[in-house]
């Protein structure tokens, strides 16, 4: 029986660069695999999921509205033997995208594979991964460590920067980097303790301004 996948962690634990490897192992083994990546990820060219390794590969870019299980069922009826469906930046799915993803699982039997973020700079769950928190069938946290000097703690969150100190207002979407940037937002990916670190500065910080 086919199973739903979530594969999360931070940014920069090499979730895309897994699932590039991914597509390549069943490319040889001549299997047809599907990856696809919603069109709010804007760091990869349009028709390609690339990590930061420098691996890539095609994929079908899916907007918002876009019916994934109505393609793939698709696929089935033109004779397709569809081995899998790879799901890059999943955390911008829409919950009908995630429940279309269970469908496709329980009445098509094709394992659906999904990578992405668990939550957002602010520590919320997206609607994408909240959706699939209760619907896959398997997780799997894929790990790295805080990049704050010193600790060797799990990274558990993306800090988003601004003028170089750590902000916790703006919109929940927005694709960035964690390249440090002047003049422009990044994101360090940090342990629990360190973001609530920031957090707490943070809110210091405003209180002091609104004296």
């Amino acid at each position: 029986m086919s199973k739903l996948y979530f594969r999360y962690g931070t940014m920069g634990s090499s979730k895309t660069a897994r699932l590039v490897m991914d597509a390549y192992e069943y490319t040889e083994r001549g299997e047809y695999a599907l990856p696809m990546k919603p069109v709010t990820d804007t760091r990869s060219k349009q028709g390609v999921i690339e990590s930061r390794t420098g691996l890539s590969t095609p994929c079908l870019d899916v907007q918002k509205d876009y019916r994934i299980y109505d393609h793939v069922e698709y696929l089935i009826r033109q004779g397709i033997d569809l081995a899998c469906v790879l799901v890059d930046e999943a955390q911008f799915l829409t919950y009908s995208q995630v429940l279309q993803l269970r469908l496709i699982v329980d009445n098509l039997d094709v394992p659906v594979m999904c990578y992405g973020l668990k939550t957002d700079f602010q520590g919320k769950l997206f609607e994408g991964s909240r959706g699939l928190f209760e619907l896959a069938n398997r997780f799997e946290e894929v790990k790295t460590m805080c990049r704050v000097k010193g600790c060797k703690h799990k990274a558990m969150f993306n800090v988003r920067y601004k003028n170089g100190k750590p902000t916790f207002e703006g919109d929940s979407v927005k694709v960035g980097d964690t390249k440090e940037e002047e003049d422009k937002e990044y994101y360090v990916v940090k342990c629990s303790a360190h973001f609530l670190q920031d957090y707490q500065e943070y809110e210091r910080e405003k209180k002091s301004e609104i004296k």
